[in-house]
């Protein structure tokens, strides 16, 4: 090979060794750099700063970290969202929270978030007395943890609230109430008997309490009033916390009825209660009678401004039937549950078979959540057919078995020892050595082989 050959093909090889030199530095320049933009794009990510770092990402053409970085924007921003949120459901601000955290989505528990802004939305229209308002927001809540627990609440308070204002014979308020609870406990009966009230006194009476001939002796606590069935003895601080009474004596004799009503009627201190002494006993036509001693009763607390509530019925020997049977027929009629139930030596009569409580009237009482306390010397129990009925029926009877006395005595000791006044809410239970107080259910034996 010539010389001229030699060099041309040695400075070809130069060349060429030259280009691949120059190619291979390049490649190393660039490898280095996107290490480096890759360190940078990953130093910014990890800084969390998220927007630089996708930019870097996207500079790379690395889309998937691209994404990330704006999912990781994405959560940021959501989480902002998610604390401003949490800001206005403190600051009581309910609705707004409630729309911010409904338009997180399913992000975190804004979802769960939304419903407590609801709940606490509720709990301050129920604060407010805002009742039919809450209640309706809190049963769109479902099965929410503490909205079942609040309705209960809020009804309570309303039932409350309601009743406050029948007690104190605020008629339409009462009304307005116990529409808006409906069929909650006895509103509905509440409510027609507020109706019945409102009607009453619209129409008028013929017989009006305090126009009487012989009206308006000064007992000191009270006044008394003489009226076609008896008397009628109305508190001198009558108002909502009035409790009411009916007494039906034993015999036929209207002197035998005053000889002992004087002494429960002009005793000192009677409790708070508007009360109808009855001449006759009532057993004719107890129905009847019933009924226009409740009118007698209903027109004493209009015209006192008394809504009738707390009853007691009290029935001396046959007296016993009309206030046992009142119970029923009170609570059928009128809706009007006697909390309680005296009698007093009632004794062999409780065998009367046309007399006694009828199963239906039985069973009213109960559901009436009456309390019977018949109170008789000793003999006198699940022996007595009357008795034994109530009992069957689910009526809460004690017997209240009196030691010593008469037929006259059992009446007026039990008016000194406080056990009318006991049975109207006032003082405790008479316990003495003349009580002995047994309660009868289905297995009771009293008096038979148990004392």
């Amino acid at each position: 090979m010539s010389k001229p050959v030699k060099w041309t093909l040695l400075v070809l090889l130069l060349a060429l060794l030259a280009g691949v030199g120059v190619r291979f530095g390049v490649a190393r320049h660039r490898e280095k750099a996107y290490k480096n933009a890759l360190y940078e794009a990953q130093t910014l990510y990890a800084s969390g700063d998220y927007a630089a770092a996708k930019t870097a990402y996207e500079a790379l053409g690395l889309s998937g970290e691209a994404a990330d970085c704006a999912a990781q924007l994405e959560r940021l921003e959501k989480t902002e969202r998610l604390l401003q949120a949490e800001k206005l459901l403190e600051a009581g601000e309910y609705l707004d929270a409630r729309d911010a955290f409904l338009k997180l989505g399913d992000f975190e528990n804004a979802a769960q978030r939304a419903l407590e802004c609801e709940l606490r939305r509720a709990k301050e229209m129920l604060k407010g007395g805002r009742f039919r308002e809450g209640i309706e927001l809190l049963e769109e809540l479902g099965d929410y943890p503490g909205a079942a627990e609040l309705i209960d609440e809020a009804r309570a308070a309303q039932y409350a609230k309601a009743l406050e204002a029948t007690y104190a014979c605020r008629m339409d308020e009462a009304i307005a109430l116990w529409n808006e609870l409906g069929d909650y406990r006895d509103g509905l009966t509440l409510r027609d008997r507020c109706l019945a009230r409102v009607a009453a006194m619209a129409a008028g009476t013929d017989e009006p309490i305090r126009a009487s001939e012989y009206s308006g002796k000064d007992l000191g606590g009270g006044t008394l009033y003489w009226v076609r069935l008896g008397l009628v003895y109305v508190p001198k601080d009558a108002g909502p916390q009035t409790r009411c009474m009916i007494f039906w004596p034993g015999g036929y004799d209207e002197a035998l009825a005053n000889s002992y009503l004087s002494e429960y009627a002009y005793s000192p201190n009677l409790p708070n209660a508007l009360m109808l002494l009855c001449y006759a006993n009532g057993y004719s036509d107890p129905a009847e009678k019933i009924e226009d001693c409740y009118r007698t009763l209903e027109q004493a607390g209009i015209e006192n401004n008394v809504f009738l509530h707390d009853l007691v019925l009290c029935g001396a020997s046959m007296g016993a039937y009309t206030a046992c049977q009142g119970a029923a027929e009170l609570y059928r009629n009128h809706g009007l549950a006697a909390r309680c139930v005296l009698t007093f030596d009632a004794g062999n009569h409780w065998e009367e078979p046309s007399r006694i409580m009828t199963p239906e009237q039985c069973d009213l009482a109960a559901e009436a959540g009456t309390s019977f306390k018949l109170l008789e010397f000793g003999g006198i129990g699940m022996n007595k057919r009357a008795i034994e009925l109530m009992v069957a029926h689910g009526d809460d009877v004690t017997i209240v078995e009196v030691a010593e006395g008469g037929h006259y005595s059992i009446i007026t000791d039990a008016m000194r020892a406080g056990m009318i006044d006991w049975a109207l809410g006032v003082g405790e239970r008479p316990d003495n050595g003349n009580y002995k107080y047994i309660p009868l259910d289905r297995n009771s034996t009293y008096p038979r082989g148990q004392s």
